[in-house]
């Protein structure tokens, strides 16, 4: 699907319907209701600035041809040797927790500080025993966790999850509903007591849309941008032109 829809021939229509491209948010206004401090709390600062700094503009073409050759190097080991490994040309991008560090400072409690999952459980939409007690309970307040609808959660849960669903536990379809992952992810912004890696749920995330011919997405666009431009200007004369690009404001 990768190959065929968004590498051959170039960026096309279809790519712009399939991309998630991550939203900036007004850090100082969310601080007024307590949104932009549950980021903090976990040290994910730069999820709600989106490297803006970094570059304007996301490469699709780019971004297609590295995820049409992705492999998962390390991927029995644990998490900080991570490495997601694409073609850029004739060069390879390596993706892993160091690197995206080297983009924005993500994560910046540390490596030890932060509690992560296998992919497999972190996924899996029912209630896993490495998950928080009473997780979906303390999530889902309108059901008391027994439904998965975004109407049981509270206001500020709703909030949390638009934002989730643009930059954290990415997707298209059934927006209506919180699954397992995404209690997972609210969990941890609202009460701290499991401090998930933002950049594992990355990895995690692209790995499983990669592998999977029924999550027709791309995701993390700027992100991948910001790490094809910092890959740019410390090999400036190895990978060309990165065009096709298109400016973040085509995407909204």
């Amino acid at each position: 699907m990768w190959k065929w829809k968004m590498v051959s021939g170039g960026v096309t229509t279809s790519v712009l319907e399939r991309v998630v491209c991550e939203r900036a948010v007004n850090a100082e206004e969310f601080r007024t209701i307590g949104i932009t401090q549950k980021f903090e709390g976990l040290d994910w600062e730069r999820v709600l600035d989106w490297c803006e700094d970094i570059t304007s503009r996301v490469y699709l073409a780019t971004v297609c041809e590295w995820l049409s050759t992705l492999r998962f190097i390390n991927i029995d080991g644990t998490t900080p040797t991570w490495q997601l490994v694409g073609n850029i040309g004739k060069n390879q991008m390596v993706m892993s927790l160091e690197y995206m560090n080297a983009i924005a400072l993500f994560d910046s409690l540390g490596v030890e500080a932060y509690d992560y999952y296998d992919i497999d459980p972190f996924l899996d939409n029912k209630m896993k025993t490495v998950d928080p007690d009473g997780m979906l309970a303390a999530v889902l307040l309108g059901s008391g966790g027994t439904s998965d609808s975004r109407n049981d959660l509270s206001l500020e849960g709703r909030i949390l999850q638009g934002i989730s669903l643009e930059n954290l536990m990415v997707r298209f379809g059934d927006r209506g509903k919180v699954k397992a992952p995404d209690c997972r992810v609210l969990h941890a912004l609202f009460y701290g007591s499991s401090i998930l890696s933002w950049r594992q749920i990355v990895m995690i995330n692209t790995w499983d849309t990669k592998e999977s011919c029924t999550r027709k997405m791309i995701p993390y666009v700027r992100l991948l941008s910001a790490c094809f431009c910092n890959k740019m200007r410390c090999r400036q004369n190895h990978y060309g032109s990165l065009n096709p690009s298109i400016r973040f404001a085509s995407l909204r």
